[in-house]
């Protein structure tokens, strides 16, 4: 069954027990009691679209609007919510052991309104209403109650599910709804890299240094608390932490978790040694293994990890990329059968079904891993690709005033998801780094207006993972701030602000960090990512400042080192001597002669580097944590 790690990851700054837990991807344990998978998949296009009408045309099933919830209230129906994935092997499954089944579809027809949803287009209802994996089978009241539900049924539970919630119902629709409960004031806290600290403890002591990962099986990536690990390491030099990356990336690099065929890593392993894989594989996972297994090979130059990285970028632009045109798609479907070939067998079956939508936030993503990927592994292609992808999403997925839309189906599709206009912000940023083309920045900068006025709690601090509306059916009129969409949202907003100098993205950063801050620990682990975007805000920048035009072949040199050196706070700023002259006069920089770079930290500056070679040592001398906080 497709699920992840079981913790809590989406909180308000008050709790409210009375909403299911969340299940964003890559935060859910499986349904351990499942029956064992048959050898029977789904892996055709051909297939699915057979299984997929006969399911339809014995249930009728809505799309989430406001007609179907006020069907459900006009015919007093409790609602029967199926949260389902077109990667998901249990979701096929559902349909076929048990929606396929007519007496049980026609139950449901008659004494449900089914509703029907799909987690990659609407992860604002997958939040709210996940029950541990997918598919979800959520039972609702019709003004969004939740009362009961799980996972995957057999047609046997499932019916006796059905009476059962059928009963229940009949004795709760006559009860008033509970009020919703108030909101409070922004929590507070000090915000010191004690957090930091602490976060890692917990991190340590759930690693597992037989196998790397964190706790027994299933496994996932959990690439933040690497990340957080590999940071550490460089900053103290600290092995033993290093240990916590690399013995999962070694581990995870030679198992069966990693396509060794076709490149690409599966969703994550059933079984504590990596061995073997839920066969999924995501462009949201690849692109956060990608950065991870670059960051390592920068950080320690083992071969290997260069290999993995090539590995995943020969699978995707193969299968998850659309060359001609630009972006890259949401996923491939789970087939073992056809996994366990060889390439060359493989090349003679019809591949496993790829969704070919364009998801902001995972294009945003692999756009950023694809541009570090090209410097690193010094392959222009790679550089060609992301910034023709980052311009055909936007062109497709940005609408001026509105922002950044979630996926693209014939025309922008569902407006207002936090993590679109941060990761698009992010990939922006990262353009303006690798070019120190200044329209990158503006429109990165626009993003973050836009997500600010539309999005942020103007109370509590911090922000709302969709636009608040009163009005919108079910669940989807409370709102959630996500611990790990506040902390990107530090991090992007912490670099805007060194990079612009406006005060205004740093106290927007500190907001979203502590209403966080008194209740951090309760995500364990899974806090790592608060742990990145505090550090970046309560350390000192490495900031690469370049005078030069950025035309200039010189410039370009020097921020290809840039990139390359393995500096986790490092920003790269790109001053123009004709655009930004008084910037670079109130530094201290020379704007004459040939394009030169400055590496600080405070107020502490290198001497003028004209060498590219230069950059790399430099960084690492001045990332000492002598010169650190």
């Amino acid at each position: 069954m497709g699920a992840r790690a079981n913790r809590k990851r989406d909180e308000t700054c008050l709790k409210d027990l009375s909403t299911p837990r969340s299940g964003g991807r890559g935060r859910w344990e499986p349904n351990t009691n499942l029956p064992r998978r048959t050898e029977l998949e789904i892996d055709s296009l051909g297939t699915r679209i057979k299984m997929s009408k006969e399911t339809k045309e014995l249930i009728h099933w809505l799309d989430w609007n406001e007609e179907a919830f006020d069907r459900a209230t006009r015919e007093s129906k409790p609602i029967l919510l199926d949260i389902s994935a077109v990667w998901c092997h249990w979701c096929h499954r559902l349909d076929q052991d048990t929606y396929s089944v007519p007496d049980i579809a026609e139950y449901i027809d008659t004494n449900f309104v089914p509703i029907r949803v799909d987690t990659d287009k609407r992860p604002d209802i997958n939040r709210r209403y996940n029950l541990g994996g997918w598919p979800t089978t959520a039972f609702l009241a019709p003004d969004g109650r939740l009362i009961g539900g799980g996972t995957y049924y057999p047609p046997e539970q499932m019916r006796q599910l059905l009476h059962d919630i059928k009963a229940t119902w009949q004795k709760l629709e006559n009860q008033a709804p509970p009020e919703p409960p108030a909101q409070t004031e922004i929590a507070s806290g000090e915000l010191s890299s004690n957090i930091v600290d602490e976060i890692l403890g917990e991190v340590a002591n759930n690693f597992d240094p037989i196998h790397g990962g964190f706790g027994s099986e299933p496994k996932f990536p959990q690439t933040e608390a690497q990340e957080l690990a590999l940071l550490k390491y460089h900053y103290t030099g600290n092995r033993e932490i290093l240990g916590i990356a690399l013995v999962t990336l070694n581990n995870a690099g030679h198992s069966g978790t990693y396509d060794k065929e076709m490149g690409g890593f599966f969703r994550y392993s059933t079984t504590r040694d990596w061995s073997v894989p839920h066969f999924e594989k995501m462009s949201e996972d690849n692109a956060k293994w990608l950065q991870l297994y670059l960051h390592a090979y920068q950080a320690t130059g083992d071969p290997f990890y260069a290999e993995i990285s090539n590995g995943i970028l020969e699978y995707v632009n193969g299968w998850l990329s659309d060359q001609a045109q630009g972006c890259f798609y949401g996923s491939q479907d789970a087939n073992e059968e056809y996994y366990k070939l060889t390439k060359s067998e493989r090349l003679k079956r019809r591949a496993p079904y790829v969704d070919k939508h364009i998801y902001t936030s995972w294009n945003a993503m692999m756009i950023s891993a694809y541009l570090d990927a090209s410097y690193i592994l010094r392959n222009h292609n790679f550089r060609e690709f992301a910034f023709k992808s980052l311009d055909r999403l936007l062109s497709l997925n940005l609408t001026k005033g509105e922002g950044m839309y979630h996926f693209y189906n014939g025309q922008p599709q569902l407006g207002n998801q936090l993590n679109d206009q941060l990761q698009t912000a992010n990939a922006l940023i990262h353009a303006y780094e690798c070019t120190g083309e200044s329209h990158f920045l503006n429109q990165s900068q626009q993003l973050l207006e836009f997500t600010s006025f539309r999005l942020r709690d103007p109370v509590g601090g911090g922000f709302f993972d969709t636009a608040v509306n009163a009005d919108a059916p079910g669940f989807l009129r409370r709102p959630i701030k996500p611990l790990e969409e506040n902390s990107a949202a530090a991090r992007i907003l912490t670099k805007m602000h060194h990079l612009t100098g406006d005060p205004s993205y740093r106290k927007l950063a500190e907001e979203a960090l502590k209403c966080f801050s008194n209740n951090y620990l309760s995500f364990g682990f899974m806090s790592a990512d608060y742990a990145l975007a505090v550090d970046s805000f309560v350390n000192e920048p490495t900031m690469i400042r370049i005078v030069g035009g950025n035309d200039l072949p010189e410039t370009k040199g020097l921020i290809a080192e840039a990139v390359r050196s393995y500096e986790p706070r490092k920003i790269i700023q790109i001053l123009n001597p004709e655009a930004d002259a008084n910037k670079i006069a109130d530094n201290g920089f020379r704007s004459e002669g040939p394009p030169t770079a400055y590496i600080c930290v405070g107020k502490a500056c290198t001497a003028p580097i004209t060498e590219p070679k230069q950059i790399v040592s430099e960084v690492q001398r001045m990332a000492m944590p002598k010169l650190r906080r």
